[in-house]
């Protein structure tokens, strides 16, 4: 592994917020986070991401509708409908063009995946409504805007509960605690943003495919800290942006990063600075995409600096 410091030709935009994906990808490598999270740029959709949001979509269709009405068959047919949705979706639209069985291949991955929900649970005993699907969250923690979306909140025999879909594969149990960063991130954000401070009781993850719930009671000491871990991140973040230098960090997932050949730290042959015109060229010709500046500007904000933002005390929250 190899940590190699870059510095940015031109001015970041500070991000407006974090999110659980944001915060991981800075996690795993800062310059992956800055080209994708400050400068635009967007991988082309994936046959696996396509598989996955269809089958996401399908779940809250399914749990969308009154009990007794969740069954198979109709999962089936929510299906084909979240399929035509997602592969309608424009940025999906080269996808569809240059896989001759892309319908094929999501309808069988998508039912394995519903097979798997009705493996792992009924449906018609689930404890959910429509204001418990796709729960965006907005909370301050310790001065971090935190901001996400919850597949399902639901009462689970009066339990509180933050569950996630995945249609990955499930993670080896040296991986378990790293699969749960988003759903404690929620956890947390839920606890922050109630006026009693009440947290879920708790979090689950339901791999689909996997056929497997991973669950973790929620500890309130646990959610405290890895609020904590979220404001380090964030305040390196903001000091990143302020002196125009990330570190690129080397990992065994750098293989199956879009960026790769584009790195500092993973090519040996010279490059432009990042930021420069010729560095956006090169990534530009691996064919991504970049989000125009009025896209970014939707999504991104001044913020003060790391010195200006005063912690709040542990109580407030």
């Amino acid at each position: 592994m190899v940590d190699v410091l870059v510095m940015v030709e031109g001015a970041l935009d500070a991000p407006r917020s974090l999110s659980p994906t944001s915060a991981g990808t800075w996690r795993q490598c800062e310059l992956k986070y800055a080209l994708s999270y400050l400068h635009g740029w967007q991988e082309g959709a994936t046959l696996p991401q396509l598989i996955g949001n269809t089958a996401h979509r399908a779940v809250e269709l399914l749990y969308g509708l009154e009990p007794t009405e969740r069954r198979r068959d109709v999962a089936s047919q929510l299906l084909r409908v979240a399929l035509a949705e997602e592969a309608g979706r424009d940025e999906v639209s080269e996808l569809v063009d240059r896989t001759a069985d892309l319908a094929a291949q999501v309808s069988a991955a998508g039912e394995n995946a519903l097979d798997g929900l009705f493996a792992l649970e009924d449906p018609t005993r689930i404890s959910v409504d429509p204001g418990g699907l796709e729960v965006a969250v907005r909370a301050d923690l310790y001065g971090v805007p935190v901001r996400g979306r919850i597949d399902r909140l639901y009462d689970a025999a009066g339990a509180y509960v933050v569950a996630d879909y995945k249609s990955g594969r499930v993670p080896r149990p040296e991986y378990t605690a790293k699969a749960f960063f988003g759903l404690w991130t929620y956890a947390a954000a839920l606890g922050a943003a109630d006026p009693d401070r009440v947290l879920p009781d708790r979090i689950e993850l339901l791999y689909l495919i996997g056929r497997e719930r991973l669950a973790r009671p929620v500890v309130r000491a646990v959610a405290l800290e890895h609020a904590r871990n979220l404001a380090r991140i964030w305040r390196q973040i903001l000091t990143a942006v302020q002196r125009t230098a990330v570190t690129a960090r080397t990992s065994r997932l750098c293989d199956w990063c879009a960026f790769d050949s584009v790195c500092p730290a993973r090519t040996k042959a010279p490059l432009p600075r990042v930021g420069s015109d010729e560095h956006t060229a090169l990534v530009g010709a691996l064919g991504l995409h970049r989000r125009d500046r009025a896209t970014v500007a939707h999504v991104l904000e001044r913020v003060e600096s790391p010195g200006e933002r005063q912690e709040p005390e542990e109580a407030a929250w």
